[in-house]
């Protein structure tokens, strides 16, 4: 079967975190309508370079860079050369981020095509890799090619009104940008159990930003008698920094920790939870940037109600005392109370519907036609 849609995601998929999520959601509607679909992403040593489900083939880069930038050439040449050998019969190019995009918009001119901006790189180097702020020539060279792609993409898909607004303020055309949030799957609807009164739990990633160290803070300060929480989480380097301030706080008997979950396993541990959090930190990576955050996503669609802090971004997700609280970003004083009453007081029951599959996918196939 010759492609009629490429989806290009500089990720590693698939994988037990949220950008997993979202691209396994972005395939399935565009394949389902637009198919049949390649699939063009990063590999890892246990995951095969070549890959079929039904209408979907996925190709993967090898895994032979460490380094991100020698990484992102390698994969540009590898978009560049499998986009140009399926252009006989591509209708339209999907891709999130300038890596994959240049080569794919250059390798099929005039093709449609969408840029899915979750996030610019000029925006999150700087939260990911500490040199790129001192380093002139390499800002201005990934912000040429973000000029590039937000110019000749046909279209462009963000999951933030955060993200549109700061998109309009780099010069695109309101017009052009359309708003969809992130998708849960059938998993977390599907999902059953009862809640344990005394549980609450964080999913995601353990960056700064994510503000889970202050949580621990607010945890500590909360002080409910018998409180646990649980952890899931993808490792590396802020675990460490994470267990550190359990440790400082002598919390090491209430604190657990899971890793690599599936959706069926994650759907079920989230169920156990009388809430989830989401202490995002007020940093220029969630007010400007923007994100529509799957934690907060598949915790409503599983009907667990959230905490997370008061920004724009969750506003967007979250009704306070409706669907989950919003408490002031890095107060401790604050979020402590906001725990003891979670904790204590009435549950709010989540209905989000309009996070499933099926809605989010008919919403995507209007955009991509």
């Amino acid at each position: 079967m010759r492609a009629r849609s490429v989806y290009v995601a500089f990720d590693v998929f698939p994988r037990p975190k949220g950008s997993s999520s979202h691209i396994a959601s972005m395939i399935t509607a565009l394949a389902r309508d637009f198919g049949p679909l390649t699939l063009l992403c990063l590999g890892a040593d246990d995951l095969p370079l070549y890959q079929r489900e039904e209408s979907i083939e996925i190709l993967r880069l090898p895994p032979v860079h460490k380094d991100m930038l020698r990484r992102a050439g390698a994969f540009a040449s590898f978009v560049q050369r499998e986009v140009a050998a399926r252009t006989d019969t591509l209708e339209r190019i999907v891709f999130r981020d300038p890596w994959g995009g240049v080569p794919a918009l250059r390798a099929a001119p005039g093709v449609r095509s969408l840029f899915e901006v979750n996030a610019l790189p000029s925006w999150e180097l700087a939260y990911t890799r500490p040199g790129f702020a001192h380093s002139p020539a390499l800002q201005a060279k990934v912000a040429g090619m973000e000029r590039f792609c937000l110019r000749h993409a046909s279209s462009v898909l963000c999951v933030s009104a955060v993200t549109r607004s700061a998109l309009i303020d780099e010069g695109v055309d309101a017009s052009k940008i359309d708003v969809i949030p992130n998708a849960a799957g059938e998993a977390f609807y599907s999902a059953r159990g009862g809640a344990d009164p005394l549980l609450c739990g964080y999913v995601g990633g353990l960056h700064p930003w994510q503000g889970v160290e202050f949580f621990i803070d607010a945890f500590a300060a909360a002080a409910v008698e018998g409180a646990r929480l649980l952890i899931v989480h993808g490792g590396g380097q802020s675990a460490r920094e994470v267990q550190r301030r359990i440790a400082r706080h002598k919390l090491d008997a209430c604190v657990s920790w899971r890793e690599a979950l599936t959706p069926v396993e994650l759907a079920a541990a989230l169920r156990t939870m009388r809430f989830s959090v989401a202490p995002l930190a007020e940093t220029e990576r969630n007010t400007r940037q923007g994100c529509c955050p799957v934690k907060i996503v598949e915790s409503l669609a599983a009907g667990v109600p959230v905490l997370a802090s008061d920004l724009a971004v969750t506003r967007e997700l979250i009704v306070h005392e409706v669907n989950g609280w919003l408490a002031p970003p890095g107060d401790v004083r604050a979020w402590a109370h906001a725990i003891r009453r979670a904790f204590g007081g009435a549950r709010p029951e989540p209905n989000a519907s309009g996070f499933a599959w099926p809605i989010i996918h008919s919403r995507l196939s209007e955009v991509f036609r």
